[in-house]
């Protein structure tokens, strides 16, 4: 609630109170005193008045608002005690020939004091949650340096009257203590509080602060009797309380729109206080005697606290000078940070138009994650924090070498262009390349970067790092080790790979997956006993979308997991279609490395063959020797759980990877897939004749079953069948064909009657 729109009787209240403060400004005025001195009970019930509408108004306030309200009762009870003081004193004492002294009217007056001193503390307790050690040494530094100020003028010259009974000096004595202890806690609070700008704050501490500073003048005037009743001092104590009651009504802000001062003002304030409280005291010495020792304490006080108060700030600019590095110091490998990266690039990219070149280099690790997950965090962690030292050593300093997160590292290198740039990547890989030594371990790592020149390739931070990301994709892609960013060109792969993967995460979701399933032969019956299932995307606008066009998005992605469980689920249930048509058949399904990482997937399994009716030895699992090699003990142990189900499990794309004959005899597989650039050209080629042959007997001495993919022409065929190759897939059996089709070929080539299929299911 605000005055000015409040109800009409709290608009007529405040009124009033204007009037009565422009008639005691113009009971003041030099031209109006004789009047006043003829007429002395208009000033009497002009001072009566103000006492009286300050309290009720402040009362008022209290009542109709509940923020604060306890604070401004008791501000209420003691503007209320004294207003009693100055009505008892008008109407009672001040015309008694000498006053009492002590009086009724000197109890109200004092008990103003702890009620104000509640207040003050309640509305301090109200905004402030915590105060730190720094916060409460700035308290007492204000508190101590406004108290010795205050003493000086309220107890310099005093000694009470002679013969002055006990009860007069004790009461002489409670005003100044009073007045000093308001002074110190008024400046303190203000400290306390954060040096807050709140406008209720701020009137409150200046309208208490002005009351203090005419009872000082007033005691001042009294002891050498200089004091005019309805004088300046009087009028003081009148916008004393204007200002307070002003303070009362203000509406008090929310936490977030309360805002300290200036850090310049928080820290300058304190500093202030303390010289002014040394200067003080370096009067007291020079004017010897002219200090009283009250005041000295006090003064001593607030610089001690000075002293400790720099201490603190000495160890917290320490502090917050070490948190600053350690925000910008990546914690694992002590070199610089993402942050402190790109401030940098900022600052330079900031230079004046037509300064040097600047290049940009992002170096992201090959197959880190495989080697993270193979041997733990540990040797992880320790591998990167090698990897960073070689970097910086190779490195020499000549730019900035940060850790970006992961595996990815940034390198900033002043004034250089596309060749110095393409040369010092070069060199860090030849340096990366040299073998690592671990814990009982020898790694070789190898690296892609990408890199983007200033102003050639992009003139901002974001353009430059695009840039450099995307030719650090293209060399992870085609393994060239070092590309330098052909902007626009890598702009659109960019976009067009986000595109895509976007495209693809809907279509997961929306079944756009299908299957296409190949025939694999029986080469001693012609048979065909199984079929590989194949997936493709039937993208909305695109068309068909080969296997080469997404899966390895898919996997760079993270969506292999996902993408083969869903297949999965559609070769069952086609699996179980079959079945019911009369069609007997096995369905692989390829397995990716994420499948293997995973070792709830024996169970997942299943639990889908058990929905789809599907016995265990109708699926076949195929996995490469490249998943094989990324993390081999635990593909190891999944593959074993699989086995024991009696699910088949082989060995796909034979021959195009490590081809170890460690991993042959330690893995539970059935098959060996012999990849196609072997078989293609057996009938021709000698060097691909012996290596199929060779890898027959290999595969049969293992008890292994060998599936030839490939097989293109009937000399192929005619090869496999005399070295005894046990199953073939290739074009010459079939191509991969959509299952309804497949079904009318499997029942031709069966001598069945096409026109009695049983319908299939197509599940995408």
């Amino acid at each position: 609630m605000t005055p000015w729109r409040g109800p009409v009787w709290l608009r007529a209240g405040f009124g009033a109170g204007l009037v009565l403060l422009l008639a005691q400004s113009v009971a003041v005025v030099p031209a109006a005193r004789p009047w006043s001195d003829r007429n002395p009970w208009f000033g009497g019930l002009l001072q009566d008045a103000i006492y009286v509408l300050a309290a009720v108004l402040v009362l008022v306030r209290a009542i109709a608002v509940r923020q604060d309200r306890t604070a401004w009762l008791l501000m209420t009870g003691g503007l209320g005690a004294y207003a009693a003081g100055t009505l008892t004193w008008v109407a009672v004492l001040a015309d008694r020939n000498p006053p009492p002294y002590p009086s009724f009217a000197d109890v109200m007056w004092l008990a103003y004091y702890p009620l104000a001193y509640a207040a003050v503390i309640q509305l301090l307790r109200a905004r402030t949650a915590r105060i730190g050690p720094a916060t409460w040494l700035d308290g007492l530094i204000a508190a101590a340096c406004a108290a010795a100020f205050a003493s000086v003028v309220f107890m310099t010259d005093f000694g009470g009257a002679p013969g002055a009974s006990r009860w007069s000096v004790g009461v002489s004595v409670a005003y100044p203590i009073a007045d000093i202890v308001l002074a110190g806690l008024l400046l303190g609070a203000w400290a306390l509080s954060g040096w807050r700008t709140e406008p209720l704050w701020v009137l409150l501490l200046a309208g208490m602060g002005i009351n203090t500073i005419a009872n000082g003048i007033h005691m001042y005037e009294t002891t050498h009797g200089t004091y005019i009743p309805g004088g300046w001092t009087d009028a003081l104590w009148t916008i004393a309380l204007a200002v307070i009651v002003t303070a009362a009504w203000q509406s008090r802000q929310r936490p977030a729109e309360r805002r300290p001062a200036a850090k310049v003002v928080g820290v300058a304030l304190p500093a202030v206080l303390a010289f002014a409280s040394l200067l003080l005291l370096l009067i007291g010495g020079w004017r010897s005697g002219a200090l009283p020792r009250t005041s000295s304490l006090l003064a001593a006080a607030a610089i001690g606290g000075a002293i400790v108060r720099m201490l603190l700030t000495v160890r917290a600019v320490a502090a917050l000078a070490d948190a600053r590095r350690q925000a910008r110091t990546d914690d694992l490998t002590e070199l610089p940070n993402r942050r402190l990266f790109l401030e940098v690039l900022d600052r330079e990219l900031g230079r004046p138009a037509g300064s040097a070149p600047l290049a940009v280099a992002i170096v992201d690790l090959d197959h880190f994650k495989e080697i993270n997950d193979s041997l733990g965090h540990h040797l992880g962690d320790r591998l990167l924090q090698m990897v960073a030292a070689r970097l910086a050593e190779a490195f020499g300093g000549a730019g900035l070498l940060a850790r970006l997160g992961g595996d990815e590292f940034g390198l900033l290198l002043p004034h250089a262009d596309v060749t110095s740039a393409r040369t010092t990547a070069i060199n860090l890989l030849a340096a990366l390349r040299r073998p690592f030594d671990l814990e009982r371990v020898t790694l070789h790592v190898d690296a892609s970067v990408g890199v983007a020149v200033f102003p050639e390739h992009g003139t901002d931070r974001g353009t430059l790092l695009r840039h450099a990301d995307s030719a650090m994709r293209v060399a992870k892609g085609d393994h060239s080790g070092v590309v330098v960013t052909t902007s626009g060109a890598h702009d659109d792969a960019d976009r067009q790979r986000l595109t895509t993967l976007e495209e693809l995460r809907a279509g997961l979701g929306n079944g756009e997956l299908v299957l296409h399933y190949q025939p694999q032969m029986e080469l001693a019956t012609g048979g065909i006993p199984g079929v590989e299932a194949l997936v493709r995307w039937n993208h909305p606008t695109r068309g068909l979308v080969y296997p080469d066009g997404f899966l390895a998005l898919a996997e760079h992605a993270g969506l292999m997991g996902r993408l083969t469980l869903e297949v999965l689920e559609m070769a069952l249930a086609q699996s179980a279609a079959w079945r019911a048509a009369g069609l007997d058949l096995t369905i692989a399904v390829n397995l990716s490395a994420a499948n293997l990482h995973d070792v709830t997937l024996p169970a997942y399994v299943a639990d889908a063959l058990t929905r789809h009716g599907v016995p265990p030895a109708a699926l076949h699992l195929e996995i490469t020797e490249e998943v094989l090699m990324r993390d081999a003990a635990r593909a190891t142990g999944v593959l074993a759980e699989l086995r024991a189900t009696g699910i088949r499990l082989a060995i796909d794309d034979y021959g195009t990877g490590y081809s170890s004959l460690a991993y042959l005899h330690a893995l539970p597989v059935d098959d060996l897939k012999l990849d196609r650039a072997f078989v293609t050209h057996c009938d021709t080629d000698t060097r691909s004749a012996a290596i199929v042959k060779s890898t027959v007997e290999l595969a049969h001495n293992l008890n292994m079953r060998l599936i030839a993919e490939g097989a293109e022409n009937e000399a192929v065929l005619d090869r496999l069948r005399r070295w005894d190759c046990d199953l073939v897939q290739g074009y010459h059996v079939s191509r991969p064909q959509p299952p309804d089709v497949l079904t009318a070929w499997l029942r031709e080539r069966a001598g069945l009657d096409p026109r009695s299929l049983t319908p299939t299911l197509n599940p995408a």
